[in-house]
């Protein structure tokens, strides 16, 4: 794949903060250990520990046995384990043109805002990572604090005990208790995807712009001149379609992006959506052998850029890398706390659909999600929520570049390359094909093979499959780079 050319992004704005990169790196790390137990080493590194209560720096000490709060329990063993993940806007790391281009913390009224609220558990009897996205806004109880957005949970920021009144906030949400904590920031962000070398995703054409007026906050109005590129004067997004590698700058672009074309009708969950996307095919790089024969030297130069509890140990993590040969990229399932939008006090917030609670009730007691949580109001299924076997009906090894395509997408390809004669329904031709009640989920797949027809197909066994023959005509993902109809969640 080839690197994409951004240009300078055209404005700044209100910066929003995401450490997708980082949570698809845990969660891959912690698929192994839902299967294997934690080793316990004693060469655990302290550097960018920090305890609960707040950072070394700042001189707090642990919390002792009678502040230690319901809602944090001891390190990981062979048992379940739940891993907070939080993100942070803070400008610190940053250089001039950087917070130039983001803007100042002062700018942004405070550091302390965490916008990135992730929940990652694992069971050894699921055998899986369970990532559930918690959106910004959700209206919630703090305890000690009353109701408020739970990202005002963190106000203490890192330094002063702000995930483990996140933890508590998670721990009478969803009654789940929280092993440890990763937390970082957009420099971290950035050093994190620096060390992978990039990430490969393949970008459909429904958010291109046309030259013109983009809106932004408040108002604003903000020209992009330039025909056929994704923008977001917010975050800095200027790509191409297609399928390319995305730099540091532009990979925290695209999973903080809220205003593209076809965010409209709920910008926080569309962009939940396009995190589990990038979290996904983050996910299926590295699971390939050439990868993970280099993550293990790869997990100290990555937690290097993160603050963590101490009692999170590099090794590890090293040793559940080194586990990871035969996991596929189904080891992950994501989640996200559904929910629908509300007034209080003034405030735009999002009030929690009660089918959260099966979610929660299913992971406490380690039994199968279900589909609670897969969709969200107004917004179609995320990529990474849709299962697509490759079917090969004697392409002449053209279903390998379909395959490839929707692994860098961020589909769940677990299935891999099935055999038409294997496969469980016989469809005639090069199709997207689904089941009965699944087509907006095929038209998330149509995005990305523009040639492909859609055809419903009673009697097959997964919700979409994509038919591959050797009539197939590949073309490249947005090749046109022309807007496309936004697929819309109510088909």
């Amino acid at each position: 794949m080839s690197d994409p050319k951004p240009a300078a992004p055209h404005a700044h704005g209100r910066a929003t903060r995401w450490f997708v990169a980082v949570s698809a790196f845990l969660s891959i790390a912690i698929a192994a250990g839902s299967a294997y137990a934690f080793t316990q080493y004693q060469a655990a590194s302290s550097v960018g520990t920090c305890d609960w209560a707040g950072c070394r720096a700042s001189g707090r000490s642990d919390p002792g046995p009678s502040d230690a709060p319901q809602a944090v329990v001891g390190p990981c063993a062979n048992d379940v384990c739940n891993y907070l993940l939080l993100g942070s806007d803070s400008r610190k790391g940053l250089s001039a043109a950087q917070v130039n281009e983001f803007g100042s913390d002062a700018a942004i009224g405070g550091s302390n805002r965490a916008d990135t609220i992730m929940l990652v558990h694992t069971d050894p009897n699921l055998q899986k990572a369970i990532i559930v996205s918690f959106p910004r806004d959700l209206w919630v109880n703090i305890p000690g604090h009353g109701y408020d957005k739970i990202n005002a949970a963190f106000e203490g920021g890192i330094e002063g005990g702000g995930p483990l009144l996140v933890a508590k906030t998670i721990h009478a949400l969803t009654g789940l208790k929280i092993n440890h904590y990763l937390y970082v920031d957009l420099a971290g962000f950035q050093g994190v995807v620096k060390t992978l070398g990039g990430v490969d995703m393949c970008i459909p054409p429904e958010n291109v712009n046309t030259p013109g007026y983009v809106e932004g906050d408040k108002g604003a109005q903000i020209y992009y001149p330039e025909p056929g590129y994704i923008a977001d004067p917010y975050t800095g997004l200027h790509i191409k379609p297609g399928c390319q590698t995305l730099p540091p700058d532009q990979a925290l672009a695209y999973v903080r992006a809220r205003h593209l074309r076809c965010d409209a009708a709920a910008p926080d969950f569309f962009r939940i959506a396009r995190q589990q996307q990038f979290m996904r095919a983050l996910i299926t790089k590295l699971l390939q052998p050439d990868e993970l024969l280099k993550l293990p030297g790869r997990i100290r130069p990555i937690l290097s850029n993160m603050k963590r509890d101490p009692q999170l140990n590099p090794a590890d993590l090293a040793y559940l890398v080194g586990q990871l040969r035969g996991i596929s990229t189904g080891a992950a399932e994501f989640r996200a706390v559904p929910g629908y939008g509300a007034y209080e006090g003034g405030l735009a917030v999002v009030k929690m659909d009660p089918a959260a609670n099966q979610i929660f009730r299913a992971i406490r007691q380690g039994k199968p999600l279900g589909d609670a949580g897969t969709v969200l109001a107004n917004t179609p299924p995320s990529e990474a929520n849709i299962v697509v076997p490759a079917v090969d009906h004697a392409s002449g090894g053209k279903v390998n570049g379909v395959e490839q395509i929707l692994a860098d997408a961020g589909f769940d390809v677990a299935p891999g390359i099935v055999t038409y004669e294997a496969y469980g329904a016989k469809v005639n031709g090069s199709v997207i094909a689904y089941a009965p009640g699944h087509q907006v989920e095929a038209e998330v797949v149509k995005k990305y093979f523009p040639t492909l027809e859609v055809k419903e197909v009673k009697g097959l066994p997964d919700a979409v499959a994509v038919f591959v023959t050797s009539s197939y005509k590949p073309a490249p993902v947005g090749g046109g780079s022309t807007p496309v109809s936004c697929v819309d969640p109510n088909a």
